[in-house]
C-alpha cells in the first residue's frame, strides 16, 4: 500500500462538481430536502442491517482476518472512521462487489466467486475501489452523497426524461472511473487493479494485466467512441481511463471516453446547458445581419442574446460537432433567415452557415422550407 489519498491527491471528478453546482443553484429547495433526509433513523438502519444479515454470510472468522485487516487499513487511508463489515452474498452467484453505508457502518458485499479467484493484491484493489465510493460521498460536507441520491432518485421517477436518465448514467460512470483511480493511487501501480477488473469480468483465475492493457489500447485506437455502459464503463474503456490516470493524461481521455461530444440524441443536463448557450451564440450571430422588425421581435424571446453577442462562433467551429448539433445550428440560422421576406438575409445567413461549418444542414432546412432544390439554395452563397 502507498500513502493516504485525499482531495489534494486526487481531485473530485469535474463532472460531479459542475453538476453539483448547477443543481444547488437551480434547485435549492430540492437540494435542501435531500440533505435533510440523507440519513435514515436508527430503526430503519437496524432493519436494513438485519435484512443484509439474512442474505449474506458475514466474514467474521479467522479465515478472513487478513481481508478485514486490509479493508481497515484502506479505510483509514481514505479518512473513513466508520466500522467496516465484510460479507459474502448467499443469494447471487453473479460476480460482483458492492458497498453500502447504514448509519455508522460501511458494509462491503462480495458476490459469486470473487473472493476465490482474486489474490491478496487484487482483494486490496477491489476493496480500495469500493471504499472510494464512500470517500467521494464524504467530500465537501457530503455534497456528492446528496448529488448521488438526488440524481438517481430522479432517474427512477415515472416522470423522468431522457436527459435525467443520461445524467444519472454519466454520473455513475464518472464515479466508477474515479473509484478506479483511487485504487490506483492506493496500490501505486495498475497491474493488480487491471487484473481484478479482468478476473471479475471473465471468471478466469489467471490473467495477464499487461496483455489486456495492450488490448484496450488497440480497441480505443480503432474505436475511440464514448462508453454506452449503464452502471460501469465497458472493460476496455475502464482500463483505458485507468491507464490515462497512470500516465497523467486523465482529464481529456476520461471526458472523451465517458461523455463524448454533445449530441442531441444522447444529452445530459450539463450538455443541455452547453447547447443552450451554443444556440444563443448562433442566434446572436444571426441577429447581427438584420434589423428587420420580424427578426427583432423573434430575438426578444431570447433575452440572453446581448450578453452572447461578443462570443462569436469561430470560423469552422461547428464543423466537427455531432450531426444533431450541426443540424440544430443550421436550423436556427434558417429559421431566422426565413423571417425576412426578402432574399438578402437568406443569402447573408447562407454564407454565415458556411463560415460556421453548418452549410449542408442550413441548405437542407431551407430547401424543404422554400421548396427549392439544394442546388438552387447553394447558389445563395455566391452572389451574382
Amino acid at each position: 500500500m502507498t500513502g493516504d489519498v485525499s482531495e489534494a491527491d486526487l481531485a473530485t471528478p469535474g463532472y460531479h462538481v459542475l453538476l453539483r453546482d448547477y443543481l444547488k443553484g437551480a434547485e435549492p429547495e430540492l437540494w435542501s430536502w435531500f440533505r435533510e433526509v440523507l440519513d435514515p433513523d436508527r430503526a430503519a438502519v437496524e432493519q436494513a442491517e438485519l435484512e443484509l444479515l439474512k442474505a449474506t454470510y458475514r466474514l467474521d472468522g479467522d479465515a478472513h482476518a487478513v481481508l478485514r485487516g486490509t479493508g481497515r487499513v484502506l479505510a483509514k487511508k481514505l479518512g473513513l472512521g466508520e466500522e467496516l463489515v465484510l460479507y459474502q452474498d448467499l443469494l447471487s452467484a453473479e460476480r460482483n462487489v458492492r458497498v453500502l453505508r447504514f448509519g455508522d457502518r460501511i458494509h462491503v458485499v462480495f458476490s459469486g466467486n470473487v473472493l476465490e479467484i482474486l489474490n491478496d493484491r487484487e482483494h486490496e484493489a477491489v476493496l480500495a475501489h469500493e471504499l472510494a465510493h464512500i470517500a467521494l460521498h464524504d467530500r465537501e460536507g457530503q455534497d456528492f452523497r446528496i448529488l448521488d441520491h438526488l440524481v438517481n432518485r430522479a432517474d427512477v421517477e415515472a416522470i423522468t426524461n431522457d436527459v435525467i436518465g443520461e445524467t444519472a448514467r454519466r454520473l455513475r460512470l464518472h464515479t466508477e472511473v474515479f473509484a478506479d483511480a483511487v485504487a490506483l493511487e492506493l496500490l501505486g501501480e495498475p497491474s493488480a487493479v487491471v487484473s481484478s477488473f479482468v478476473k471479475v469480468s471473465t471468471g478466469l483465475r489467471n490473467v495477464d494485466p499487461d496483455a489486456y492493457l495492450r488490448q484496450a489500447s488497440q480497441i480505443i485506437e480503432a474505436d475511440p467512441s464514448s462508453s454506452h455502459g449503464w452502471t460501469h464503463p465497458e472493460l476496455h474503456v475502464r482500463v483505458a481511463c485507468l491507464a490515462a490516470h497512470a500516465s497523467g493524461q486523465a482529464h481529456d481521455i476520461v471526458s472523451r471516453l465517458i461523455d463524448g461530444p454533445d449530441d442531441l440524441d444522447r444529452i445530459d443536463l450539463l450538455g443541455q446547458i452547453r447547447l443552450q448557450r451554443l444556440a444563443g451564440r448562433v442566434l446572436a450571430s444571426a441577429r447581427s445581419f438584420s434589423n428587420d422588425q420580424g427578426v427583432r421581435s423573434y430575438m426578444r424571446n431570447y433575452p440572453a442574446l446581448p450578453a452572447l453577442a461578443k462570443d462569436r462562433i469561430g470560423d469552422g467551429e461547428l464543423t466537427d460537432c455531432s450531426p444533431s448539433v450541426r443540424y440544430l445550428a443550421g436550423a436556427l440560422l434558417a429559421d431566422v433567415a426565413l423571417l425576412d421576406p426578402g432574399k438578402g438575409l437568406i443569402q447573408a445567413l447562407s454564407r454565415e452557415a458556411d463560415r460556421q461549418g453548418v452549410a449542408a444542414e442550413y441548405d437542407k432546412v431551407l430547401s424543404r422550407a422554400t421548396k427549392q432544390t439544394l442546388a438552387e439554395v447553394r447558389k445563395l452563397r455566391s452572389p451574382s
